[in-house]
């Protein structure tokens, strides 16, 4: 099953590449996942296994395109996503334009979250756990499991 969580923190090497934390790298490993795809967020760069990848894009492809929001969300998510495979030292190549549009610079936050990892420039993965609470967490779940 592919479930990632924590919160790590390292340092890019001088060809941008970034460590996948070993933990990541053993639940990549035990399903079989070789291949990520890496795409841009708002504040931080999404990085999804190859098989949840897949079924986001089937998602997608459900989804009303005569509506011009999910034209322009799909144009934008597809169009800065790339494919990675990392190396038997288990770092990534990330885009110096990438790093640089969302802030990361010599150093990153690298997190789980569910069946994704995302990777965050320090300052703002601070200030997103300064601001973010989880009130109203116990209401928003149930609220989601009668969905």
């Amino acid at each position: 099953m592919l479930l990632f969580s924590g919160t790590y923190k390292y340092s890019l090497d001088e060809k941008n590449r970034l460590i996948i934390p070993v933990k990541f790298r053993e639940i990549l490993s035990a399903e079989g996942v070789d291949k990520l795809y890496i795409t841009r967020g708002d504040n931080h760069l999404y990085v999804f296994p190859l098989p949840i990848f897949l079924k986001l894009s089937d998602k997608f492809e459900a989804w009303d395109f005569t509506k011009e929001a999910n034209q322009d969300y799909v144009r934008r998510f597809f169009s800065d996503a790339f494919d990675v495979a990392p190396d038997k030292q288990g770092r990534i190549m990330l885009p110096k334009e990438m790093c640089a549009e969302t802030g990361i610079d010599r150093e990153a936050i690298i997190i789980g979250a569910l069946n994704r990892m995302e990777i965050w420039p320090p300052d703002k993965w601070k200030e997103f756990r300064e601001k973010s609470t989880l009130r109203g967490f116990s209401a928003n779940l149930d609220a989601h499991s009668r969905e």
